[in-house]
């Protein structure tokens, strides 16, 4: 029944608020069924009180996927699904199993709706759009804080320096308003050896090379008076080798009163044989800390609470979230939305994220399994448009409607090869890949540079200094972003986290973003040259011809009061195959 039937607790069941859930159900598609129901009543009721039908989302190859909103005005709720086979014949499920009547199912529970179960995230994310700057790597502002190990122009190695600081970001901050950016993050800034200071030396002091704390206020305070926010980088998981406590370790032992901050094998710390945990394996630079002693919360919750007191930071992003223990992030969350209501906690995890979805930890983690999809799609052309409607159904169902408004849509980072290099410098692939990730449900991340077609290898070489000569960029790419990411900041079908998928075939890809006050937004791939032709006064619109084959395409996004199209007939035109 498993194989057939999935229904899991917490993924598949979720609060909206105190009064609505949502229900998800998968149905094996060797099991085709034609109508699926929802029966719901009080915990303590007898019966159940109401019916609603379940709605068929989409299917990823294996499962179809059913989804319903029911509400629960007493916040508790059992619940059972009824499904009519296409022969006819009726099946209950429950907690318990399959019934053949609704008076022998065993039915599914939720207990309670609990606020804290509620994932809530900030109101002003769903026209936000995301900019991720490299601080040595960005740009130079007044006098050269540090001595420039290599040329601005030098390809980077893992040990180069440049010289970017926080006073040459503030200086560019025009032109980030310009592109269209209304979010800024900034990797780590705190003192550190390294180039990417993701060692960690003093939380509570900026790194010498790129200013002073007074900097930092002075870039947070002109980001918002231009209408940008600033998001900086939290190394929590792991300090640095030179950090106090550490060093405080290796020459005290265990008679070190942070000793306990730390995993040590054995009562003394080995640095050549590395007898701590580190981050990744046996990076000695790195020691693992434990976010299991309280001490070490106190200290690190002292952090995220500081820069939002004397900065007024907008946001935190989190490395490494994952490997740190999850006892951490409700009162770390608690206490920074106590500091600031609608601050904006993002996790780094490249995988399924839902376990820190729940309402207790962050409001959206980095999206890389999206962009896997999206780069397998518009940029490698590995997977058609049948094949990626799938993987988005799959993945969108995957996490609460709410964590969709925060997620972080990315197709390149730091730690990155950058995309146009992943193209092969095709700038269409590009600019299809990006259209589709300010159109998907969540916020769009650019990473610096990317907009103007800079190329790198990964970590370093996606590492360059930025390019500030106009001659050098791709222009028809960054007029394309600058377009999306306006039509982003203002439509308000792309604020919210609906998006139902119209039409998927082999060289056809339509999908809708809706909107419950006025005109969805329509975003459809095509390789008919006819297609588009029936749309008047599209939103954006770009041949993308295919980087494989060569073959026209065009990417066109449009405004209806219909989910399906406002009149525009696909079929007339060769947009989809019957």
């Amino acid at each position: 029944m498993e194989l057939v039937w999935q229904h899991r607790w917490g993924a598949d069941v979720y609060p909206l608020s105190t009064s609505t859930l949502v229900i998800v159900l998968r149905i094996a598609r060797c099991t085709p069924v034609a109508r699926l129901q929802v029966h719901y009543g009080d915990r303590y009721e007898l019966d159940f009180r109401s019916c609603k039908d379940a709605k068929h989302y989409g299917s990823d190859g294996a499962f179809d996927y059913f989804t319903c909103e029911v509400e629960v005005p007493t916040r508790r709720l059992k619940y059972a699904f009824e499904a009519v086979s296409s022969s006819g014949q009726v099946l209950y499920l429950g907690e318990g199993g399959l019934a053949t009547t609704l008076d022998a199912v065993q039915p599914y529970q939720y207990p309670y709706i609990h606020p804290s179960q509620i994932l809530t995230v900030p109101e002003w994310a769903g026209n936000t759009v995301a900019y991720e700057v490299f601080p040595d790597r960005f740009s130079v502002g007044g006098r050269l804080l540090i001595c420039p190990s290599v040329p601005w122009e030098a390809d980077p190695t893992t040990e180069s320096v440049f010289g970017g600081n926080l006073r040459g970001i503030t200086d560019k901050l025009p032109y980030l308003r310009d592109l269209g950016v209304n979010l800024l993050y900034l990797t780590p800034i705190f003192q550190a050896p390294s180039n990417h200071k993701y060692d960690t030396q003093d939380y509570f002091n900026i790194d010498p090379s790129f200013g002073t704390l007074d900097d930092l206020r002075s870039l947070v305070q002109e980001a918002h008076r231009l209408g940008i926010r600033v998001v900086l980088d939290a190394v929590f998981n792991h300090s640095g080798f030179r950090f106090s406590p550490f060093q405080d370790v290796i020459q005290r032992g265990r008679a070190s009163p942070y000793w306990s901050w730390f995993f040590v094998d054995g009562d003394h710390v080995d640095v050549e044989s590395v007898n701590y945990e580190t981050f990744a394996t046996r990076l000695r630079h790195m020691p693992k800390l434990n976010l299991a002693e309280p001490a070490v919360q106190e200290y690190l919750l002292a952090v995220a609470k500081h820069y939002v007191l004397e900065c007024d930071i907008d946001g935190w992003r989190f490395d490494v979230a994952n490997e740190i223990d999850p006892h951490f992030w409700p009162r770390l969350r608690a206490e920074l939305r106590a500091l600031k209501p609608d601050i904006l906690l993002i996790g780094e995890i490249w995988h399924d994220g839902m376990p820190w979805l729940t309402g207790d930890a962050f409001d959206g983690v980095m999206n890389y399994p999206l962009r896997d999809l999206v780069l397998r799609y518009a940029v490698d052309e590995a997977i058609d448009e049948v094949e990626f409607a799938h993987k988005w159904v799959r993945l969108y169902l995957q996490y609460p409607r709410s964590a969709w408004l925060t997620m972080w849509n990315l197709v390149g980072s730091h730690d990155t090869e950058r995309v146009l290099t992943r193209a092969n410098g095709h700038v269409p692939s590009v600019v299809l890949a990006y259209a589709m990730l300010f159109t998907l449900p969540g916020i769009p991340m650019l990473y610096y540079g990317d907009e103007i077609g800079m190329e790198g290898g990964t970590d370093p070489d996606c590492r360059r200094g930025m390019i500030w000569n106009e001659n050098l960029w791709k222009n028809d790419l960054r007029e394309a972003v600058q377009q999306l990411a306006g039509l982003k900041r203002t439509h308000p079908a792309l604020s919210g986290d609906r998006l139902e998928i119209h039409d998927a075939n082999s060289g056809v890809l339509h999908y809708v973003r809706l909107n419950g006050t006025g005109p969805h937004l329509h975003i459809a791939v095509g390789k008919r040259r006819a297609f588009g032709a029936k749309v008047r006064s599209p939103r954006f619109a770009w041949d993308v011809p295919s980087r494989t084959s060569g073959e026209g395409r065009k990417i066109l996004i449009w405004e209806c009061n219909s989910t399906e199209g406002c009149g525009h007939d696909s079929r007339a035109d060769g947009f989809h195959n019957q």
